[in-house]
């Protein structure tokens, strides 16, 4: 769902799809773009706990193409193996069995059951009960329904009294979350917040559709849902991991969206006969996308966070190649940029929290992650510094 993972061309006389990654991440210094206006605050949160929620076992790319094309009469196979390796993703999580055109998530991996499992995982690290937190904030773009917000059916799983807010946004939903949080932190009393990234866009697909339009065969194979939480408190002078500098920003202004769900909306509230389903400008994107990163890095680096300075950068998990694309588009060792798309494929609004959970696990005490995201909607820009502890 965000930047750099919908980079695609259909040749109009080979009917040949091809995926023109390599080709639109130059170099960064090439080329000088302007500045890009962006909120941020150093104000440091303290991380008392993380958690993740993963709907089933893995899915390879051969068994899902393989269900999608036994059980629809769909011959995605050779086309959509093509694909996924070029995305270099060979597994995902996905809350939906494939066995119906229309279909609702499994029982127990809605979006608000695949939250509520993530922060219960937090709250297990942080030594806290629900009762202890002071307030709840979800982001996602794929809510159980639009009223009420995804986030209160999340509370009613959890048995939380308190208060909530929900973000609708995808892959840099994480950096307005963390807006809130660091402006609720500092208020005395304040003991800790939770943010929760969720989706299960999945159910946003109809399998007929992957042989009718080749950006629908890319959704299929890129897609992944999942959730990952986080619980962030008071900066305070004891031990603990650390997260700062974060900000938010957008160059979206006069550019149409490169990635829509425009049907269930008041502008669109219904569709004839068919599945609600994300839509892509994918000409849009794969100009533009790139674009996303290299603001957020300039941002990072005015905040005197730049991508040289610290062991490894978290990017939008667009895609398994972002480490190759990526790390010469920075000017950093592709090593240093870490990547689990590969095997969760594009969670969207979980993505940046899956992946720092993932790598935290294996850091010493001083690691300094920079995370970047990218959300391809309406070419929003994100990130944070992440220091460990």
């Amino acid at each position: 769902m965000g930047a750099a993972s919908q980079t695609l061309r259909v040749d109009a006389e080979s009917g040949e799809d091809g995926l023109q990654l390599a080709s639109i991440f130059a170099p960064e210094g090439a080329g000088i773009l302007p500045s890009a206006r962006f909120w941020h605050d150093p104000r440091k949160l303290k991380v008392l706990g993380m958690g993740t929620a993963l709907p089933g076992p893995p899915v390879s790319t051969a068994e899902l193409l393989a269900r999608v094309e036994k059980r629809f009469g769909v011959a995605v196979s050779r086309r959509g193996s093509r694909l996924a390796s070029r995305l270099k993703i060979a597994t995902r999580h996905i809350c939906r069995d494939f066995e119906a055109r229309r279909e609702v998530p499994r029982r127990g991996h809605s979006n608000p059951d695949l939250a509520a499992a993530a922060l219960r995982a937090a709250l297990e690290e942080a030594q806290l009960e629900v009762g202890n937190l002071d307030y709840l904030i979800g982001h996602t773009t794929s809510p159980a329904c639009l009223v009420p917000p995804n986030i209160a059916l999340v509370a009613d799983r959890l048995g939380f009294t308190g208060p909530y807010m929900e973000l609708r946004q995808a892959c840099t939903g994480f950096a307005n979350a963390l807006v809130i949080a660091q402006g609720l932190a500092p208020i005395v009393g304040i003991k800790a917040v939770a943010i929760i990234g969720s989706e299960t866009g999945s159910v946003y697909f109809d399998p007929q559709r992957a042989g009718e339009d080749v950006c629908q065969l890319v959704n299929l194979v890129m897609m992944g849902d999942g959730a990952a939480a986080i619980v962030v408190g008071p900066d305070d002078s004891g031990a603990g991991a650390r997260i700062s500098g974060n900000f938010f920003g957008q160059v979206g202004l006069g550019r149409p969206p490169g990635f829509t769900l425009h049907a269930g909306g008041s502008d669109e509230p219904y569709i004839e006969g068919g599945t609600l389903e994300f839509e892509h400008d994918v000409t849009a994107v794969r100009d533009s996308g790139p674009e996303l990163f290299r603001h957020g890095a300039a941002a990072a680096r005015s905040l005197g966070t730049g991508v040289e300075t610290v062991d490894h950068v978290i990017p939008h998990q667009a895609n398994g190649r972002m480490a190759e694309l990526l790390g010469p588009f920075l000017g950093i060792e592709p090593r240093r940029v870490f990547v689990n798309a590969g095997r969760l494929g594009n969670t969207g609004s979980a993505a940046i929290w899956l992946a720092l959970e993932e790598l935290r696990s294996s850091l010493e005490p001083g690691a300094s992650v920079l995370a970047l995201g990218a959300e391809a909607t309406k070419y929003m820009f994100g990130g944070f510094h992440y220091v460990h502890g």
